[in-house]
Formats: C-alpha cells, sequence, structure tokens
C-alpha cells in the first residue's frame, strides 16, 4: 500500500529516530582529522599578552570564594580604583577576554581578525539593564491580575511567582530581560537591528534574539498555558501509550475522545469544524500538528468545542482564550519580530531565537516556527532554538521538522544542553508540578545526539540549517562523524558551530582551520552595562570546570612554550 506524503514522512521520521542516538554516540573515529590536543595549533593567531591574560582569568575563576562573590568585588573595586582605572583594568582582563567591544565600531577589527582565520561571528549585545525590584515584580502584578479576571484554566505551572519573579539570580548563566514598557522593548529592537546591520557588513552570519526582550511576560506565560491546555485536549483523547508524532483522530474517535471526557459536543459542531482543523494533511484525519497549528489564542474554534455543562446548566470554556490587551501584545511581538526577520532576510544574516525558561517556551516555539514559516522558504533564515536537558524536546523538534516539511520549508534549529537546569527543578519542586529536566547527563547527550542527528538529516535532504552551539569537545566530535555519515562536507554550509568569545578557542579555531562553519559569540556593549554579563560568564566556567580546566592546562603550556623560546609573537598574521 503507498503511504500519502505526510504518512510517508512521519513514517520515515518516526523509523529514521528510533536509529539516530545509537548511530552518533557509537560512530566510529568521531571527528576524524580534528585535534584539539594541540596548542601551538589552537593559539598560534593569539599573542602572547591574550595568553597571558586568559591564563590569569580562567585562573582566577577557578577560586569558589573569587566567583561567589564577584558582584561584591567588582563594586568595591570600582570604589578603590575609581572609575577610570577600573575601567582600564576590566579591560585589560575580564572584559578583554569575554568581551568584543564597546560598540559596533569597536568590534569590528576582531571580528575582521577573526574572519581572517577562518571563524565568523555571531553578534551578541551583551548590555543588561539595572532593573529595580518594583521592576522585576511588575510582570507577576500583571499576571496575577490576569489570572484573577480572565483565566480560567491557567495552569500552576505557567503563572508567575514572586520568589521566582528575578531571574537574573536563579540563572546565572543566560541573560534575563523584564518588561518595562513598550518604549523599552522598540529600543532593544533597534539594538537587535544595529546587530543584523553589523553581521551584513561582514557577508554573512547570525544574530541572537530574545523575545522576553521584545514584549510582555506575562502574555507569553498564558500564551503557553493555553498551547498546554491544547495539547492536553489531544493526548485525552489519543492512546498515549503511542509516540505523539503517530496519533491521530479521525471523526469518530474525536466524538469518542470528547464523550471520554465528558465533553457532550454535537456531532454537527464536529462535522463543521473537523475539516478545519484537518488543514495541513487534509487526509480524514487530525494528528497533533493540525490539532496544535490550528488553534488561534484570539479566535475560539477550541471553546466552541471543549466546552463543559456544570449542575446548573451553564457551559464552560476548559481551553482559554485572550483578552484583547493580550491580542495586543501578541500582534507587538509579532511585529518586532518580523522587522527583525524581514531585514535578516535582505541582507543575508540569519536570526537565531534563544530559547528560555520551560514555561516560556511553548509561547517562544510557537511565535518562532510562525515566523519561520514566512521567512524560510528559500534558505534557513530563522533559527528556532532547542534545550536538550529538556524531557520534551526529542518530541517537539520531530514535530517542528514535519512542520517544516509539510510547508515546503527551510528548517533551522540550533541545539544547546541549556542554561536554566537548576532553577527548573527549584521551581517545579517548589510549585509541584513535574520536573521537566532530564534526569541525568547522560540522557541529556542522549537526548542532543538524537537531535543532532534528526537535524543533520533534514541538512542532507532538504537544505535546513543546523547551529551545533556546545563548548563539549566530544559533542563536535560527534557532529563532524554525523556530517560524515551524511556525506556532508566540513564547509557545508548547513552546518554550524557555535562558542562563546573567551572559552573554548582550542575547539573553535581547530574547526576554522579545518574548513567548518566555525562561529564565536560576540558580546559587545561598555563596560559599565555588561558587568551580569561578565558574572555569569565567571558562574559558567566554574559550572564547566572540568573543560575549563582542560583548556587552562593548554594555554599554560602555550604559554610556559613561548616563554622558554623566546616566541612572543602570534605563529600567524
Amino acid at each position: 500500500m503507498k503511504l500519502p506524503k505526510p504518512l510517508l514522512s512521519r513514517a520515515i521520521l518516526g523509523r529514521h529516530s528510533s536509529q539516530t542516538a545509537a548511530s552518533v554516540e557509537n560512530a566510529g573515529d568521531k571527528g576524524k582529522g580534528l585535534s584539539f590536543d594541540y596548542p601551538q595549533v589552537a593559539y598560534r593567531s593569539k599573542k602572547t599578552r591574550e595568553i597571558a591574560r586568559a591564563v590569569f582569568v580562567l585562573r582566577l575563576f577557578s577560586f569558589e570564594s573569587i566567583v561567589n562573590n564577584n558582584k561584591k568585588l567588582t563594586h568595591w573595586a570600582r570604589k578603590v580604583l575609581g572609575d577610570r582605572l577600573f575601567t582600564y583594568t576590566m579591560k585589560s582582563t575580564v572584559y578583554g577576554q569575554f568581551i568584543a567591544g564597546t560598540d559596533r565600531v569597536a568590534i569590528q577589527p576582531v571580528l575582521d581578525r577573526y574572519r581572517d582565520l577562518g571563524v565568523n561571528s555571531i553578534l551578541d549585545y551583551a548590555v543588561e539593564e539595572d532593573v529595580s525590584d518594583e521592576g522585576v515584580l511588575a510582570p507577576v502584578r500583571e499576571d496575577e491580575k490576569q489570572v484573577k479576571e480572565d483565566d480560567q484554566h491557567r495552569l500552576p505551572k505557567f503563572k508567575a511567582y514572586k520568589e521566582f519573579a528575578d531571574r537574573r539570580e536563579l540563572t546565572p548563566l543566560a541573560a534575563s530581560y523584564f518588561y518595562e514598557g513598550e518604549d523599552k522593548c522598540n529600543e532593544r529592537m533597534k539594538v537587535f537591528m544595529q546587530a543584523v546591520d553589523a553581521s551584513a557588513s561582514q557577508g554573512d552570519g547570525f544574530v541572537a534574539v530574545k523575545l522576553t526582550a521584545l514584549g510582555q511576560t506575562s502574555f507569553l506565560l498564558h500564551l503557553s498555558s493555553i498551547l498546554q491546555q491544547v495539547r492536553f485536549m489531544f493526548d485525552s483523547m489519543t492512546d498515549q501509550s503511542r509516540p505523539v508524532m503517530e496519533r491521530r483522530l479521525t471523526k469518530q474517535t474525536f466524538l469518542e475522545g470528547l464523550k471520554s471526557l465528558d465533553i457532550s459536543t454535537p456531532p454537527e459542531v464536529i462535522n463543521r469544524m473537523f475539516p478545519q482543523i484537518d488543514t495541513t494533511t487534509s487526509d480524514g484525519a487530525i494528528d497533533i500538528i493540525d490539532f496544535i497549528y490550528f488553534f488561534r489564542p484570539s479566535e475560539t474554534p477550541y471553546t466552541e468545542i471543549f466546552m463543559k455543562r456544570d449542575k446548573n446548566g451553564f457551559d464552560w470554556p476548559l481551553v482559554d482564550n485572550f483578552t484583547r490587551r493580550e491580542e495586543l501584545q501578541m500582534r507587538s511581538v509579532n511585529t518586532r519580530l518580523d522587522m527583525l526577520a524581514k531585514a535578516a532576510q535582505e541582507k543575508g544574516v540569519s536570526l537565531m531565537v534563544d530559547a528560555e525558561q520551560s514555561y516560556f517556551q511553548p509561547a517562544i516555539n510557537r511565535l518562532t516556527t510562525k515566523i519561520m514559516k514566512r521567512y524560510n522558504g528559500d534558505r534557513p533564515v530563522i533559527y528556532n532554538t532547542y534545550q536538550c536537558y529538556l524531557k520534551e524536546t526529542t518530541d517537539l523538534l520531530r514535530r517542528d521538522i514535519e512542520l517544516a516539511r509539510r510547508f515546503n520549508i527551510k528548517f533551522g534549529a540550533k541545539l544547546v544542553r541549556g542554561a536554566y537546569m537548576e532553577q527548573e527543578r527549584e521551581r517545579a519542586a517548589s510549585i509541584g508540578y513535574s520536573d521537566p529536566v532530564h534526569d541525568d547527563y547522560a540522557a541529556t547527550s542522549h537526548c542532543y545526539n538524537t537531535c543532532m542527528d534528526l537535524v543533520m538529516h533534514e541538512v542532507a535532504e532538504r537544505g535546513a540549517g543546523l547551529m551545533v552551539a556546545s563548548h563539549n569537545e566530544e559533542t563536535v566530535r560527534s557532529a563532524v562523524a554525523c556530517m560524515d555519515k551524511y556525506g556532508l562536507p566540513s564547509n557545508h554550509p548547513g552546518v554550524s558551530f557555535g562558542q562563546l568569545l573567551g572559552m573554548s578557542d582550542h575547539v573553535s579555531f581547530e574547526l576554522g582551520r579545518k574548513g567548518y562553519q566555525a562561529y564565536k559569540y560576540m558580546p559587545y556593549g561598555p563596560v559599565d552595562e555588561v558587568l551580569a554579563y561578565l558574572s555569569r560568564r565567571a558562574n559558567e566556567n566554574r559550572g564547566l570546570l572540568r573543560g575549563a580546566l582542560r583548556e587552562r592546562k593548554l594555554l599554560e603550556n602555550e604559554l610556559l612554550h613561548r616563554v622558554s623560546f623566546g616566541l612572543f609573537r602570534p605563529r600567524v598574521p
């Protein structure tokens, strides 16, 4: 029997995914030709004073007392040294290690130098506003008001809580933005737009964007909750023992599912609505993509279907709708993101939408895939970010890949392990919902390798784009082995590797030297306004202690070699 294209696509995706993790993890001769063990090669472009600075900074960050008190020490140093000497000291040490420069003009020589050595740039404006306690709590009060006035079924995970309001303290490895009005959102959009312009001046490149910088976080929470309500309805009416991408609803099973939920929707309503839901395949059955894609938070389709009558004879919706205010908030975010995407498309740049906390992520994923559908027709302009420490990531990625196939667009994905693990677990335990994070590092690595193989397959077959964002040497080797598996050359434009400036140079430069698409996250901004970013780098080096220790040893060996032989200049221009 010949399967319809969408069914055939799902069957291939399911069969393919069962083999992916093993094929990547057990790939022989992983990363053939790559060597991260020779500092003379890895640091050939660095000046001796840059190597000495890196050794000093990484040693500094190896002391727990310094990392734990870095904000206090920074404040004290400013008072003792004064503004001018403090700025000079920072530029000579920590700032100089992790920040490319103060503005677009200042960072240009750094971008040019790295590009000459085969390493491209991902521009990241690292400035974070000094938000007051009132500014931190304002979104919580807004959300509490929204829940009280309008939301009937807001899930606990997707409510704002005072004890978790300040995401800066709870997630030291990632930037946090807070809603401070529409004018502030427009200012941030202009900064992102400037980064697009600067990246375009390099010929190509990526710009990182956070959706919490562009809109009201309470709206993102409510949209996430509504999407989870819709997902719950689908799960409740289908066989949850089967993979989500294999579950389907016919008209008959739809009616039976509603009945099992004690919902007595008239059959004529289902007969009228069913063809509207079965939109992406029109094959007489609804899958998870049809079910969720059909949903429009500003309209009332599912409210009409999912109504439950109480003992007094009143009908109550089981799925929330947006208020007029939230419709406007969503429109504002969509407009800003659309402007950035259009500029990126016109200027040959790609836009990476960063992942954030799991309680924002359903909304972020929805908005990102929507804008991807519009701009990824010819190339992957928009990249969505997938956090592989989350249990749901593999299923989510499969769904989004299938969505891209149905709409015939070029899929774009950035894979990360994730930066919010401690807060995710603490919040889940405190509020009382299921821990969204994998149980251990091995499970996260398995998820990463599975996802990497899934996207690499799309790169080879359909022109997708993949950013392997990792400092882990084994992950990079696995990615290279995966490229070999699919016959992708080292310089294939669809596969890129990303590391932070000031970290894992021995990985980045080796990739660049061998012709791979290597990128550095290039943060920039004035000294006074990037201190929060530098604080996170201190925490991250502590969190990645094993990798940081190895990198420091390589740097120390190169420094010793140069001093011993009087080699004080870079080995290449």
